[in-house]
């Protein structure tokens, strides 16, 4: 029995009940137990289908972390009162079929969260990879400021697997207009968000 003391709860298993902590309340699971080998023989196509989708998703969402922000979908699930890695995959797991393959790129949300997109947003493509961001000026507001930075996001069809975001961005909330640059060595064809 390992039992983590938090002062006015503790975290742990005791039995075949498992005591956890979240949003500073305390919670009770049931234990999960080893499957036995013809159990695990005998899962059906559907379920071994939401694993291999859970697993992937789930992988999206660390690299997202690592190469993208730790910030942005913990901001997000805390104010819904979630866990982040739990908002992550109720957002984009529709985006996967039973093998685990990206299907629906363009239902993949890359981020989630209050901060508003500015009005007349309008993309523009200016040769070499290179593509121009204008928007109309907006008024600062709770939940923009004029030096909010031009982020984008990306998924290559090269690899629809792994996150990325564009290289060589600029633009700023205020100055109306950004541009950013795809990375030519991962394909001709690419997901924006």
């Amino acid at each position: 029995m390992k039992v983590i003391d938090f002062g006015k709860g503790f975290s742990g298993k005791i039995g075949g009940v498992v005591y956890y902590e979240m949003n500073g309340k305390l919670y009770a699971r049931s234990a999960p137990r080893q499957r036995t080998r013809e159990e695990l023989e005998n899962v059906s196509e559907t379920v071994k289908g939401i694993n291999r989708r859970f697993k992937v998703i789930q992988q999206l969402y660390s690299l997202y972390r690592k190469h993208v922000s730790p910030d942005i979908w913990r901001l997000a699930a805390k104010e819904q009162g979630k866990m982040a890695h739990n908002l992550f995959h109720s957002v984009n797991c529709g985006c996967l079929d039973g093998a685990g393959k990206m299907v629906s790129p363009e239902l993949f949300r890359f981020s989630e969260g209050v901060l508003l997109l500015p009005r007349g947003l309008a993309v523009e493509a200016l040769g070499g990879e290179r593509y121009r961001v204008t928007w109309e000026e907006e008024r600062e507001m709770a939940t923009a400021a004029g030096t909010d930075r031009l982020q984008a996001g990306v998924l290559y069809d090269s690899n629809l697997l792994a996150l990325h975001t564009a290289v060589e961005t600029s633009g700023r909330r205020r100055d109306g207009q950004g541009e950013f640059r795809l990375d030519a060595e991962r394909g001709p064809k690419a997901h924006v968000y």
